[in-house]
């Protein structure tokens, strides 16, 4: 098999999108907001040692939290994404759901067993006996999309849906982050606003006879990084240089090539200064390609960081007016270190 063909075969290709977030409960109106720069942050009722209201980006439900919330989100994406959908087959179709590290401390009581249950309770959909829940935060999208390439190679299921449901509006989370000076409050601009979302992708096998217009996820990797975010070892981007470098070589492209990126900043300059200097150190002959984040208008929004991006990414590179360009990257990054890149084209 020639190196463009095995390429070829292992590219997955996003065939729908869904997303809910602070800016809209839809991919279509979420996308203007994000177009135009639109925030949904707003105080809350969190509030710091000093009294302070702590700024989150919320969803404007007040009835329902906890577990019930995520779902609420995860089922709404969901819904966004498999609109158009006509026939589709949930027998056929395997559930991933990206969820936060296991880690984190409001996940204690390991809420997305129950979190998994209710979205496909509130969608009435049986998905195949292949669904799972992949507690691997931000970062894990690159793992997800390797085990969705595994199901699909194996043939079990037709397509898989991907979903990352997530907020960080609770009282584990906030005191959490609050206690280890992470989050933006007077006094503090080196750190982030919580938010909550959920996105959608529904992925399928690409095959090489289909028409021009699709958007191909082409490369993934992970890397690992020593640096953390608490400054007690310092970051040189060398795990999110690696998965660079190795997506880009799975996607037979050169990094210096990639137009735009997409990555998971979030207002930390921890994050920010390593991501300049890995891509500092991949574009040496070449332009730096242009940033987009999503975190300044949604807040941090955890394990739903890469469905989202992707589904915002499929939203604006089809269309020549809102495209930042035709080959990018997704990169994203843990606390403990681990650091993923995710390839997109449009054919």
């Amino acid at each position: 098999m020639s190196a463009s063909a095995h390429r070829s075969s292992t590219v997955l290709e996003i065939a729908a999108a869904g997303l809910c977030c602070a800016v809209g409960y839809h991919l279509g109106a979420a996308s203007c907001a994000l177009r135009a720069n639109m925030d949904h942050f707003q105080d809350s009722h969190f509030v710091t040692d000093t009294g302070a209201a702590i700024k989150v980006a919320p969803l404007p439900d007040t009835d329902c939290w906890g577990s019930e919330r995520v779902a609420r989100w995860a089922a709404l994406a969901i819904e966004d994404c498999l609109r158009a959908q006509h026939g589709f087959d949930a027998a056929r179709t395997a559930l991933l759901m990206l969820a936060p590290e296991p880690e984190r401390p409001d996940m204690a009581a390991s809420p997305y067993a129950a979190i998994i249950t209710l979205t496909a309770r509130q969608l009435d959909l049986r998905f195949h006996g292949s669904s799972r829940i992949l507690p691997l935060g931000r970062a894990g999208l690159a793992a997800a999309l390797g085990l969705t390439f595994e199901l699909l190679d194996g043939g079990a299921v037709e397509q898989v849906l991907l979903v990352g449901a997530d907020s960080l509006l609770n009282t584990a989370a906030i005191e959490h982050y609050l206690r280890d000076e992470r989050l933006m409050v007077p006094g503090n601009r080196d750190g982030f606003l919580p938010g909550e979302a959920a996105g959608a992708v529904l992925l399928r096998r690409h095959s090489p006879a289909a028409g021009r217009g699709a958007l191909l996820i082409g490369g993934w990797s992970e890397g690992s990084e020593s640096g953390r975010p608490d400054g007690s070892v310092p970051s040189r981007g060398q795990g999110l240089t690696a998965a660079v470098r190795a997506a880009c070589a799975r996607a037979g492209v050169a990094p210096d090539a990639l137009q735009f990126r997409l990555g998971d900043q979030n207002g930390e300059v921890f994050f920010a200064k390593e991501a300049a200097n890995a891509f500092t150190r991949l574009m040496a002959r070449g332009a730096m390609p242009e940033q987009l984040t999503l975190a300044d208008k949604l807040g941090e929004i955890g394990s739903a960081t890469g469905p989202a991006a992707l589904a915002w990414l499929s939203e604006l590179m089809p269309r020549a007016d809102t495209r930042p360009g035709t080959l990018g990257v997704v990169h994203l990054a843990n606390d403990d270190g681990l650091r993923c890149a995710v390839v997109l084209h449009q054919t």
